[in-house]
């Protein structure tokens, strides 16, 4: 019988210490800290009442006494506090102060029996038994707290009992069965130990030990701990969507990390959503929510159990990259629309251009293809002066239009041969204003209507319509107007042959800070001399 009540010991000792760094690892709720707190102070009386098993004097076996009680005094409230806590009964936990502060008097007591016999009357040393024991007769305050230790076991198996009954999840009930069963066990041979049935052994200690096995069915076999329900509230916990869960009665049960963060303000027992979620499930558009820099779409999915609506769900998703990139697919979709319109634009802009080049050269018979040779020359040079393809393109369009005033000029004197009179020849000059006024509002090509309006401007202040002077004459008007200069004098006229290329080098040096741009100038002498400008090979081109 020695052996195998020791053995008990070390077995209690040891489920004690097992299941005390089990609870340690899956605590999550204040329920599981009672247990936690339960279990130790389990683990301190056993180790105490095993060195009063094993005390060969009275010194030895009063201070394990003490160290037992250290426990034992715990025990009934740290239980009776975890049975509340897992019942779920919110109208006890007031009573925790005031029943501290009794057990913590109990324990002062038991710490000082040898100076007070309030909790032991009297008390010996006995070697008789199964094991040395100390023999003592009960004071009022011990039984006081035996009276007070069965009512909380009392009270622990009617609430167990209730709960039980009340439970329709078989696994809840399961569990709650067996945590029963570990109250009973205490209470059962608690009330043995009482009346001291086996000389020299408690047999409260067996009461423990099977207690410590109930509870070990239940952590282990039924989950007393929802080790699964935390596991899975970790992953929820921890994932990108907030998550917020309400009841039948739209009362918040459930708020998970992303969704706390996103809304500091919910708060667990509210009835109150935020209304950005709110306007978002009620428009039906699943139009999204904008928190910050993020976009979350909001989806709500109802909760039942069979056939019954028990609450709902509402997850918060971010969909922020998805957003961005439907708005740059959409944003790319405008910009092609933009980009045909204008490749569009442009194809009717180039075909208006040439049509207005071809019918102001079919009226003005002395020039044939003028414009064309104009524009192609002005790319020369806007090529040499850096001009990128586009700007090239552009002044080629100016070029073909820069004549486009001579329009407004009357046949008679447009197609004249003879040299004009100053009458007819002022009249000739019009054509750069009206020129300008057709393509002020011409949008295709920026600043065409300075080509037409400026192109018969001179360097020195002294050209027409308004004698602009050296830079203040538009860039392009420049180019225009020594392109312009050099194929009048180098293409065929009805009254004269072209003039020799020598001669127009000559011409064109002479001219250079008078008529023309001297840096342009250079240019255009430097394309000659290359034979990027030949009028012959442009001729061709151009009638090609």
């Amino acid at each position: 019988m020695y052996n195998v009540l020791l053995g008990v010991q070390y077995v209690s000792i040891a489920l004690m210490l097992f299941m005390c760094a089990y609870i340690t690892r899956k605590w999550s709720k204040p329920v599981h800290g009672w247990l936690f707190f339960c279990c130790c102070v389990t683990l301190i009386n056993n180790a105490g009442y095993l060195g009063v098993m094993l005390s060969r004097t009275e010194g030895e076996a009063i201070l394990t006494t003490q160290l037992s009680y250290l426990g034992r005094t715990w025990i009934p409230f740290a239980l009776l506090n975890f049975v509340i806590l897992l019942c779920k009964e919110r109208r006890y936990p007031k009573i925790t102060i005031p029943l501290a502060v009794f057990h913590a008097c109990v324990y002062a007591l038991v710490i000082s029996i040898r100076k007070n016999t309030l909790y032991y009357r009297s008390f010996t040393f006995d070697k008789n038994g199964i094991f040395p024991h100390i023999t003592h007769t009960n004071g009022i305050v011990y039984n006081v707290y035996m009276m007070l230790i069965f009512f909380y076991v009392i009270f622990a198996l009617i609430l167990l009992a209730r709960t039980i009954q009340k439970h329709k999840n078989a696994h809840k009930r399961q569990q709650l069965f067996f945590v029963l069963m570990a109250i009973f066990a205490d209470g059962l041979f608690l009330g043995l130990g009482y009346f001291r049935l086996i000389p020299g052994y408690d047999l409260t200690m067996i009461g423990y030990t099977l207690s410590a096995v109930f509870l070990y069915i239940a952590l282990f076999r039924y989950d007393l701990l929802g080790a699964r329900e935390i596991a899975r509230s970790f992953m929820i916990d921890r994932l990108s969507e907030g998550i917020i869960a309400l009841d039948s009665e739209e009362v918040i049960q459930y708020i998970n990390k992303k969704a706390k963060e996103l809304y500091p303000e919910l708060e667990i027992g509210s009835n109150s959503l935020p209304p950005q979620i709110t306007k978002a499930v009620e428009s039906g558009t699943h139009e999204h929510i904008s928190i910050g820099e993020k976009m979350y779409a909001v989806e709500q999915k109802n909760l039942t159990h069979k056939n019954e609506p028990i609450g709902r769900i509402y997850a918060l998703i971010d969909e922020t990259e998805h957003v961005r990139y439907m708005e740059e697919k959409e944003a790319q979709k405008i910009q092609q629309v933009q980009i045909e319109a204008m490749q569009r634009q442009i194809r009717m802009g180039n075909e208006t251009i040439f049509a207005i080049a071809n019918a102001v050269e079919a009226r003005d018979k002395n020039t044939g293809k003028h414009s064309y040779r104009v524009a192609e020359y002005s790319v020369q040079i806007a090529a040499e002066l850096g001009f990128t393809p586009e700007e090239q393109d552009q002044i080629r369009r100016t070029g073909l239009l820069h004549d486009i005033g001579k329009i407004g000029v009357p046949d008679s004197i447009l197609n004249k041969p003879a040299k004009l009179t100053d009458e007819e020849y002022a009249i000739m000059k019009t054509h750069t204003v009206i020129g300008g006024d057709i393509l002020k509002d011409f949008t295709l090509i920026p600043h065409v209507d300075d080509g037409a309006k400026f192109h018969h401007e001179r360097y020195d202040g002294k050209g027409y319509p308004t004698g602009l002077k050296g830079e203040d004459i538009p860039l392009n008007a420049r180019i225009i107007g020594i392109a312009d200069a050099f194929d009048a004098m180098t293409a065929n006229r009805v009254y004269r042959k072209a003039l020799d290329i020598g001669f127009v080098k000559e011409e064109l040096k002479r001219c250079a800070g008078t008529q023309f741009d001297p840096k342009l100038t250079e240019i255009m002498l430097s394309l000659i001399e290359s034979g990027k400008i030949n009028p012959t090979d442009t001729v061709r081109k151009v009638d090609g």
